[in-house]
This record gives C-alpha cells, sequence and structure tokens, in this order.
C-alpha cells in the first residue's frame, strides 16, 4: 500500500523518527544522567509503539497485521511504566514498588497478549486503513493499566506540586499540564480498536512526537521550561516560515495563473532564490522586533555590576560591602529573599547581611550547606526537577525545606570565604541562564573585594604589630632609666631597713622612751615608703606605656598631664638627656582617646624628632581648642622634612633613612591612631626650622578628665 494514501501510517512513521531521534540525542548529551536515562526509555517505548501502530495499518494481509499490532502493545503496556519511572526521576523521589509491580505486570501482559487472543481478537477493515487491530471482549484490562499507571504519576505530580513552591512548582505543574494533555490525546489511539473514528484520528501519533518534543526541548534543553525562549524562537520561526511559504507559495500561483508551462519551472526556481535571499534578513529582523517589543531585559546586568563594584571598592567595611551586595541581589533579580554568610576568626559561617522576607532567616542551617560550597566552583542553582548528578536527594530536599534556590560560593586566596543563599523570584519564575552568569560574575568580583579587605587588615594588624615592636625595642633602653630611677630608692629602702636592724642588735634603742622610738622608727618607715612609691610610680609609667591597646574605649583624659606623664618614662629613660623640652600645653585641655593609644602617638612623634636631632635639641608644645577640637602643635629643631617628601611621610612604610632598623611606619601610626580617635594629623617644614606637626583630637567636653 502507498503510505501517502495512509495519513495513519505516515504521522506514525513521521512520531517515530522525531521520538528516537529526540529520545537519542538527549541522551547522549548527558549519559550519566538518570532523568536523560529514563527520558530514552520514555521515548524508546513511544517510538517502539508508534512504528509498528504504523506498520500495522499498511499491511493488507490479516495475520502480518495482527502480528505487528501486538508487537506494538508490547510499547503501549512498557509506556506508562517507563512514564512512571520518568516522572519518579522529575521530582526526585523513588516509589521502587509500585515501580516493579507495574513493570512485572506489564511484562505478564505483553507475555499473554503474544500467546492468547485476550486482547486482540483479529483485525478490521472498517477505519479508513487496509487493517486495524480488533479488541477482544477483555481489551478493557490493558486500558485499565495503562490508565492506573499514567494517573498514578499525575497523582505523584500533583502531590509534588502542592509541596512545593516558587519556580518548581511552576515548572511541575507546566510538565503536568503538558502530560495530561499529550495523553489525553493519546488515548484516541484505542478508539479505532473498537471501530470509532474519532478526530484527530487518523493524525493522532503525532501527539506522541510533539509531546516528546515539547518535554526534551522544554525540560531538559532550557532550563526546564524557558517559556520565553520557547515563545520568542516559536515567534520568530513560526513568523519565518509563514513568510517564506507565502512567498513561494504565492509565486508558484502567479507562475501557474499568467505564465505558459514552460516558464513555471524557471519561476519556481526564482522562488526559492528569492526565499533563501529574505530568509536571514528577515530571521534578523524578527529577532530583533521580538526581544525589543515582547522581552526586553529590565536591567543591563554587566553595567550594573561593574557600578555595583566600582562603587564597592571604595568601602573597607565587609559588613557594608555585604548588605550592598544582598540589596543589590533582593532588587535586581526581585527575590523572596538573599542572605550572605561569612567565615569569621573562629572559622565559622555566620550571617553578615539578610535582605527580604525575614521569615526564612530562622530556617537555615549551613550544616550541609558549607561542605557542598566548599566543592563547588560555581554557583547551584536547584533546577525545578532534579537533573543535577553530583548532589544528593537528601541534600536537594532540604534545600527545598529551607527554600533555598540556589547557592552560591565566594572563594578568598582558594578558600571558602563566603555563601550567598538566594529564595526564588517573587514571580516564581527560574533562575535563568543570564540570572547564573549574574551570580558567576558577582561571586568573583565579590572575592576580589574581600581580599582586599583581608589584604588591609592584615596590612594594618602588622603595622600595629610592627609598631609596638619597635616601642618594645625601646623598652630596652627606656628599661636601663627606668632600673636606675628603681636601683637609687631600692637603695635607700635597704639602707633604711639594714640600719633600723643594726641598731635593735646593738641594743641602741633601749635607752630610748618608748615615744622617741616610736618617732624614729616612724621616721624610718615613711621614707622607706616614700621610695617604694617611687619605685611603683616608674613601674607603673613602664607598663603602661608597653602595654598594647587591644580593646579601643576612649575615656577623657588631660592633654597636659599625659604629656607631663609621657616626658617623665622618657626622662627616666634618659632619652632626655639632651633635649630641652618646652610644654606649653594649658592644663584644661582635654580630648577623647584612649591612653595606650595616645601615648603611642607621643611616643611616634617623640621617636621621630629624637632621630631627627640625633638625640640633641629643643621640642616645642603648643594647644588650643578649635571648632570642637584640641589641637596640638609639636615642633622639634631638628633639620625639618624636604618639601618634596612631604606628601608622603604619613605613608605605610615610608622612610629615607638607610639603616635596617628604620621600618617606616611610625608616622603611619600615629595617622592611623588619629583616625581613629576622630582626629586628624598634618605636617609641615617651615624653611630654616624643623619639622611642625599638628595633632587634631576631639575634645572631651561636658565630662572630668582623667589624669
Amino acid at each position: 500500500m502507498n503510505p501517502a494514501s495512509n495519513p495513519y501510517a505516515v504521522t506514525g512513521f513521521l512520531t517515530t523518527g522525531i521520538i528516537l531521534a529526540i529520545g537519542l540525542y538527549v541522551y547522549l548529551k548527558q549519559r550519566k544522567s538518570p532523568i536523560h536515562w529514563a527520558f530514552l526509555l520514555f521515548t524508546l517505548s513511544v517510538s517502539e509503539w508508534s512504528f509498528f501502530s504504523a506498520l500495522h495499518t499498511m499491511t493488507e494481509n490479516s495475520a502480518t497485521s495482527l502480528l505487528f499490532s501486538k508487537i506494538c502493545h508490547a510499547g503501549a503496556l512498557l509506556t506508562p511504566v517507563f512514564f512512571y519511572y520518568f516522572t519518579q526521576k522529575i521530582i526526585g523521589r523513588n516509589f521502587k514498588t509500585s515501580l516493579r509491580i507495574g513493570f512485572l505486570i506489564s511484562c505478564l501482559l505483553i507475555l499473554v497478549n503474544f500467546t492468547s487472543p485476550l486482547f486482540l481478537s483479529g483485525t478490521r477493515t472498517d477505519v479508513g486503513v487496509p487493517n486495524f487491530a480488533k479488541a477482544s471482549p477483555f481489551y478493557w484490562i490493558i486500558i485499565l493499566f495503562f490508565s492506573i499507571y499514567v494517573s498514578l504519576s499525575f497523582f505523584r505530580l500533583v502531590k509534588e506540586i502542592r509541596i512545593s513552591q516558587g519556580t518548581r512548582k511552576k515548572h511541575i505543574a507546566c510538565f503536568f499540564y503538558a502530560s495530561l494533555a499529550g495523553f489525553l490525546i493519546g488515548f484516541f489511539n484505542f478508539f479505532p480498536l473498537y471501530g470509532w473514528t474519532i478526530p484527530p484520528y487518523p493524525y493522532s501519533p503525532i501527539c506522541g512526537a510533539v509531546y516528546s518534543g515539547i518535554v526534551a526541548y522544554a525540560i531538559l534543553m532550557h532550563k526546564l521550561f524557558d517559556i520565553e525562549l520557547i515563545i520568542k524562537r516559536g515567534l520568530v520561526f513560526g513568523a519565518l516560515f509563514g513568510a517564506v511559504y507565502a512567498a513561494v507559495s504565492a509565486l508558484i500561483f502567479l507562475a501557474g495563473y499568467f505564465s505558459t508551462p514552460s516558464l513555471s519551472p524557471l519561476l519556481f526556481g526564482l522562488s526559492i532564490a528569492l526565499a533563501m535571499a529574505v530568509y536571514e534578513p528577515l530571521r534578523k529582523l524578527l529577532t530583533g522586533l521580538t526581544h525589543r517589543f515582547l522581552f526586553q531585559k529590565k536591567t543591563a546586568y554587566v553595567r550594573l555590576i561593574r557600578d555595583l563594584t566600582d562603587r564597592l571598592s571604595e568601602i573597607r567595611d565587609s559588613r557594608i560591602i555585604s548588605s550592598e551586595i544582598t540589596g543589590f541581589l533582593s532588587k535586581q533579580m526581585s527575590l523572596d529573599w538573599v542572605a550572605l554568610y561569612l567565615k569569621d576568626d573562629d572559622e565559622r559561617f555566620k550571617l553578615c547581611s539578610w535582605a527580604g522576607n525575614e521569615s526564612y532567616a530562622s530556617r537555615i542551617e549551613l550544616n550541609a550547606i558549607v561542605p557542598l560550597a566548599q566543592i563547588r566552583p560555581s554557583p547551584l542553582i536547584l533546577s525545578p526537577f532534579d537533573i543535577e548528578e553530583d548532589i544528593e536527594s537528601g541534600l536537594k530536599a532540604k534545600l527545598r525545606a529551607q527554600k533555598i534556590e540556589a547557592v552560591v560560593p565566594i572563594f578568598v586566596e582558594e578558600s571558602l570565604n563566603g555563601i550567598l543563599l538566594l529564595g526564588k523570584k517573587k514571580s516564581d519564575d527560574a533562575l535563568s541562564r543570564q540570572d547564573e552568569a549574574l551570580l558567576k560574575t558577582l561571586a568573583e568580583e565579590s572575592s576580589m573585594l574581600f581580599i582586599s579587605i583581608k589584604l588591609l587588615k592584615d596590612l594594618n594588624r602588622a603595622n600595629l604589630e610592627l609598631g609596638q615592636r619597635k616601642k618594645m625595642s625601646s623598652l630596652t633602653q627606656l628599661s636601663r632609666g627606668v632600673h636606675h630611677e628603681v636601683r637609687n630608692p631600692l637603695h635607700t629602702v635597704s639602707l633604711t631597713a639594714s640600719t633600723i636592724l643594726e641598731n635593735i642588735r646593738l641594743g641602741k634603742y633601749r635607752m630610748l622612751e618608748r615615744k622617741e622610738l616610736a618617732l624614729k622608727i616612724n621616721t624610718r618607715i615613711e621614707s622607706m615608703l616614700e621610695e617604694i612609691n617611687r619605685i611603683k610610680d616608674s613601674l607603673s609609667r613602664f607598663a603602661e606605656f608597653a602595654r598594647p591597646d587591644k580593646e579601643p574605649e576612649f575615656i577623657p583624659l588631660s592633654l597636659k598631664n599625659e604629656l607631663e606623664e609621657f616626658f617623665h618614662l622618657m626622662r627616666e629613660g634618659q632619652k632626655l638627656d639632651s633635649i630641652e623640652v618646652h610644654n606649653s600645653v594649658p592644663e584644661n585641655l582635654s580630648v577623647l582617646a584612649t591612653k595606650a593609644g595616645l601615648q603611642e602617638i607621643f611616643f611616634n612623634l617623640f621617636n621621630n624628632a629624637y632621630e631627627a636631632m640625633e638625640g640633641r635639641g629643643e621640642l616645642f608644645l603648643e594647644a588650643n581648642e578649635h571648632e570642637g577640637f584640641t589641637e596640638l602643635t609639636f615642633k622639634d629643631s631638628g633639620p625639618g622634612i624636604p618639601e618634596e617628601i612631604l606628601p608622603g611621610i604619613f605613608e605605610e612604610y615610608f622612610t629615607t633613612k638607610t639603616n635596617s632598623e628604620s621600618t617606616g611606619i611610625g608616622l603611619s601610626i600615629v595617622k592611623h591612631r588619629a583616625e581613629l580617635f576622630g582626629g586628624s594629623v598634618t605636617a609641615s617644614s617651615p624653611p630654616g626650622s624643623g619639622a611642625l606637626f599638628h595633632i587634631k583630637l576631639k575634645i572631651a567636653e561636658g565630662v572630668k578628665t582623667q589624669a
């Protein structure tokens, strides 16, 4: 029989070719994926059914037609079981018992169908084809089995839809409705077995190809029902096909209507050439129009990220940066919520910023998320269907239970430093490939920002530690002076105590009256206590200077008293033996600072002057109040600072000295401390004079100063 006169056979063979091509293509794209394998099994069963269904209508031999029909029913009986298996892979759940039962029943029904006329009693010729299988009285068993397992698949889908949310719910619902439509149309293929020719018969086999194509293209190839992409391409190529078809048809019609038969081939060739010529320009035009008027992106992600990182590059606070990142994502991607966790000094991840619906915050548990993020170099976006191979189903279930749609790791120097967690979009749309590219770029840019913060923090810590070490190195010299200050009163205490003991041993106090004895002993003890207090004062000043300023707690301090205490220590350390200090700072000026921090400012300014004057010269100190600040002027009689290097003296590691002991961080620490206290420091060097430093510190108003 000529296939062209049998539409049922033509659509059946066409369906077979399309479904086989789709199934193999999808499977070969990702052979190890369970969902790809399940889809292949489903398409193989449908294509087997469609091929032998078409073949059995072409032969005029009744026995041969019946044999082909029984082979066709093998695929028909396996189709609902494989669809049930495919559905399980889509929703990420396993129902092994019901699946095994279904497979065993289908095999049993296939065996019965081949060995007895229980289901198919022969063929019929009243449905427009030479032969078509004829249902026997018990054929309803096959229909019932088919219906039960298809319905069971739909039941699983509906149940999953109810417990899902956002994108997953939306896409499983789309898959459900597409499958429902496909199988409802497919049921029309059972009617001809009873002699009923109800449309879309004889074109009903094509529904399998259309449905398989939708599932493969929309689910597996384009991020699970990327409706925008499907509609866009459908509009473009639908319009292209219509335009080209219309052009060719019009020219062929004109050729047949107005010209002689000899010119028809020429005009037909011209019509084909015209169609080829207008195809590409028309395609570009239609693509541009659909993109512009239907699917124009609201934001240019590349430009937005560039603007964001440019703005964040000026910020040195990780919390502010984190807040900006989460706010950016929440706004630009229209997310329900987004959270950023950063690793602290204890190697623990803690919530740093949150944007959006705060009701989800309490659900987040990082125990399973951190190990997952540590092994992923790129963002993980959970697909609405379970197509990820490298994530356990249990972990995916935990992520979905916490309403997490994406996990974005942020690495700093190959170590996981942050984790971005994203909820669903408010529109329930899936995260697109453009969204994924945005997240990947943002993670890379964030990594650079956090690296900069880490390096700056490490540098500041190193500078402070180096400054502390430099200060401690000076303690060796200071300790000699302190030793001298302590040794003298200790000698006095020792001598007084020895004298008392010696007088007691010699009996010199026996002849004295009690009152006179008490007076002598009291005088000696007071002398000893005075010397002991001198020792305590020296040691206290030394210890206060040496102690690092760990936790800055600003307190009101008398500037005059703090300077005198500092220079007293320097004097004890014999560093003022050849330096004269002119301290003209008023008594009533106060500053808000820390004691150790203020002493460190004095020490680094003094040390800079001491080295510039080579240990000999004069220091001039003045101070006044101006616009809420106490301004201290610190001037030395050294050679001054060359004008060309003056702008850079507060930079880290800047030094003009060649000796290895010079670190070049003393003045940078002065600047750091002054800014920490809310003030500033500047320097000048008038010609023919020494270096002049202006230190501005906040006034401690309305409080009593501490000495």
